[in-house]
């Protein structure tokens, strides 16, 4: 039973990146947010789909995020490549690269984004256009001023982006692709919490792990805020590259099957399942979405997720 079966959120929709930018070309299936009802935290969960995921495909996990007072914006960014498949046995390159679509640098060569399309673009954006055609919902408490297109163009305004966020306020959720860059916002910023799910940065001829998943005993943001989630049986990040990569996010903490306890399976952040969607969405082998995907997670027969309590343990579970 889910703990927020009785809870509420006030409104959603989706919002288009081009209502943020007119001139937006690429990477503009829309944003999709949810505003909290009565009960509101003050914090933002903030999503990042997997490779090729689009924002209406996560809808669910961010109307429970909303039902537990979170404001909830699943972020349209360019996830279109596998940092994994552009970077091959390239062990060094995963971080450049996941900078170069954070900021919309161009440390690597490789990644070519204009204005207003790097994933700090769009955060910034999304949340000043949120506060503006919706004022009275809080969208402006994550942000300390509202950025307009036109002044992505001033050098000092794009430079400073990041700090113009509220990162304590801020829980970064990303599943597979996503979590690599919910876990570089875990690394520079000191958030709310970070989540990752289905995720690994690796080699897949060589099995080794990309060198930057070693230094997260630096990440600003607190080892006991950092909880991951993976799927024992995944066809597409195969759970011992999961789990490693997740034992150096989650540190030390406890690990725990989902199917072998209940919330709050005694305090564990690194959690894993091995629920069969099988039966529950059109693809043969959907493992590795059922942990975010609404076409492929497991439902009750009252339509519910089956994860929901493992999201709302991630999302609100006791942390230091």
């Amino acid at each position: 039973m889910s703990i927020s079966e009785s809870a509420h959120f006030a409104a959603s929709g989706f919002l288009s990146p081009r209502a943020c930018e007119s001139d937006a070309k690429r990477w503009v299936s829309p944003h999709y947010f949810a505003s909290p009802g009565s009960r509101v935290r003050g914090r933002l969960a903030l999503l990042f789909p997997g490779t090729g995921g689009k924002p209406r495909d996560y809808r669910a996990m961010a109307d429970h995020a909303a039902a537990l007072g979170y404001h909830a914006l699943v972020l349209s960014y360019p996830n279109d490549a596998s940092i994994n498949q552009l970077a091959g046995d390239d062990l060094a390159l995963h971080l450049p690269l996941r900078l170069d679509h954070w900021d919309g640098g161009c440390r690597t060569g490789m990644v070519d984004l204009e204005s207003g399309e790097a994933i700090l673009d769009r955060l910034v954006l999304a949340l000043g256009k949120l506060a503006l055609q919706y004022p009275e919902q809080g969208w402006d408490g994550y942000v300390t001023e509202i950025v307009l297109r036109e002044r992505l163009d001033d050098r000092q305004v794009r430079a400073g982006l990041a700090d113009l966020l509220h990162w304590p306020k801020i829980a970064a959720i990303g599943h597979s692709l996503g979590g690599g860059y919910a876990a570089l916002a875990a690394s520079r910023h000191a958030l709310d919490r970070a989540v990752v799910m289905g995720w690994a940065d690796w080699s897949r001829s060589t099995g080794e792990l990309a060198h930057w998943v070693d230094s997260f005993a630096d990440a600003r943001t607190s080892v006991t805020r950092r909880f991951a989630l993976l799927h024992e049986r995944d066809e597409m990040v195969p759970c011992r590259m999961a789990t490693r990569v997740a034992e150096r996010f989650c540190g030390d903490g406890l690990r725990a099957s989902v199917e072998s306890g209940t919330f709050p399976w005694g305090g564990a952040r690194l959690l894993s399942t091995d629920f069969d969607p099988s039966q529950e969405g059109s693809t043969k082998t959907p493992c590795h979405n059922c942990l975010a995907l609404d076409v492929c997670t497991p439902r009750w027969p009252d339509g519910s997720a089956v994860l929901e309590d493992v999201w709302s343990w991630m999302l609100t579970g006791d942390v230091k």
